[in-house]
């Protein structure tokens, strides 16, 4: 008897625990949503199934090396480059790092075997290689390797020979070529002065208007450490005035606030649509992260997450969006940062219609396969933000379906779910600084035939 009325009282102690759990969890969001008040807005997301809204975006898709490790930062990594799946691989130090140009008698001399060893590792690894043109040859340079070249002209043949070498004799399609790295740190370029960046641009354009016989290409700048309002507002008229070649404009942005993105493109597009002659300029963060030092929030999980709404912030805003780095002390391999760009890459190729974001809680929906798949992330710069999100698929046609959830740190779980409506929701608990992703899959349960039917 006793055994008996103990399975009774447990079985109604998970009954009363089922029936009271949604209620906890809407009281635990009434009071979330009532301290958040004028800070911010909480997240209830929603996914359309039935709603894919064309390719999706993959701004992600771009890793950047700098000078650290540059010869070798690619071997031994190949595999696990490639499990992160760039499209572009930005490289810059080329000209003073591999040796390429040397002077023999009064003409230059071009040697590209160092510098084609790394571009055939970056194929190798399915990437195409974004350059930066940078920094001056000690060959044509007037000072250090940051310095304006002796002569102008040089420089344009400098910069027409490597369009013609990548993009000519190697074949390689698509190749990007960015005017120099962060010209107002490294030279301290300006727009306007003595040391004019448009005068290097100038000549660079010029060198690629004359590069012969080339696979398509794209040419752009300046590449600076920040979007700055003087570098906008004189770069765009010239680059005008002058009917120069510019098809993306970049920048580098290292800042704990994803907000910033937006601004920046705002700010672009202010100049951008203002004229049809740039119509077509692609925008790229050529390089991004929490913070510009190496280490800390780097390599944290706020790092990793960051990777995910920053680049959440960056869709159908920008064509790219550099995380830096590969390797090194500012690598992002083994680290969860690469962690976070893993399950970026496991998003299919169609966008589903999200809505529902809050203030901290950012998603992306997409579809892969017939399986339907929403990445939620929750970014807060403070570390203090917990949220319990509502996630709701809506018009689903089927009952039954497999749920897997992968969180950020590899781990995962699966488990069959039902619904008897058109709409499955699943509360997620969200810690600060968190993400998962959630991918609910269709399946068709065998049909059970009755003794009546036989």
């Amino acid at each position: 008897m006793g055994k008996k009325e103990d399975n009774w009282w447990s079985m109604a102690g998970v009954v009363a625990l089922a029936l009271v759990l949604p209620v906890l969890l809407r009281g635990v969001n009434y009071l979330q949503r009532w301290m958040a008040g004028a800070e911010g807005r909480l997240a209830a997301i929603n996914v359309d199934v039935e709603r894919p809204i064309g390719p999706l975006p993959q701004p992600w898709r771009a890793l950047a090396q700098g000078g650290e490790n540059l010869k070798t930062f690619m071997d031994g990594n190949s595999e696990k480059i490639r499990e992160l799946g760039p499209q572009y691989i930005r490289i810059d130090h080329i000209y003073d790092g591999f040796n390429v140009v040397a002077a023999e008698n009064n003409n230059l001399k071009f040697n590209w075997t160092e510098l084609d060893a790394l571009v055939d590792k970056i194929t190798a690894a399915g990437a195409t290689p974004f350059f930066s043109l940078s920094y001056m040859p000690s060959a044509i340079a007037s000072g250090d390797e940051v310095s304006e070249p002796k002569d102008w002209n040089l420089w344009a043949d400098v910069v027409q020979k490597t369009i013609e070498h990548y993009s000519g004799e190697r074949g390689l399609t698509g190749v990007y070529y960015e005017v120099w790295n962060e010209p107002d740190l490294f030279g301290k370029w300006t727009m306007g002065g003595r040391k004019d960046y448009k005068k290097l641009y100038s000549y660079a354009a010029a060198g690629a208007r004359d590069a012969q016989n080339t696979q398509p290409f794209k040419l752009g700048g300046p590449a600076t450490t920040g979007l700055y309002r003087n570098w906008l507002d004189k770069f765009f008229p010239f680059i005008l005035d002058n009917n120069l070649r510019l098809d993306f404009f970049s920048w580098h942005r290292y800042d704990p606030d994803t907000n910033k993105y937006a601004q920046d493109v705002t700010n672009v597009d202010r100049w951008l649509d203002s004229h049809p002659y740039f119509a077509n300029v692609e925008k790229i963060v050529s390089e991004m992260g929490p913070q510009s030092q190496a280490g800390g929030i780097n390599d944290t999980s706020q790092g990793a997450v960051y990777v995910i709404a920053g680049q959440r912030e960056l869709m159908y805003k920008a064509k790219l969006g550099f995380n830096f780095a590969v390797n090194g002390s500012w690598g992002i391999l083994g680290k969860p940062r690469g962690e976070a760009l893993k399950m970026l890459g496991t998003l299919g190729a169609q966008r589903l219609s999200v809505s529902g974001e809050g203030t901290w809680v950012r998603a992306i929906g997409a579809m892969k396969d017939g399986t339907y798949q929403i990445l939620v992330a929750n970014y807060d710069p403070k570390g203090a933000h917990s949220e319990v999100v509502p996630v709701s698929f809506m018009n689903l046609k089927n009952n039954n379906f497999i749920l897997k959830q992968t969180f950020l740190a590899g781990t995962s779980r699966q488990e069959e779910v039902a619904t008897t409506a058109a709409i499955w929701q699943k509360q997620v608990a969200m810690t600060p600084n968190s993400a998962v992703l959630l991918e609910l899959t269709p399946v068709t349960k065998p049909q059970t035939t009755s003794l009546n039917s036989q």
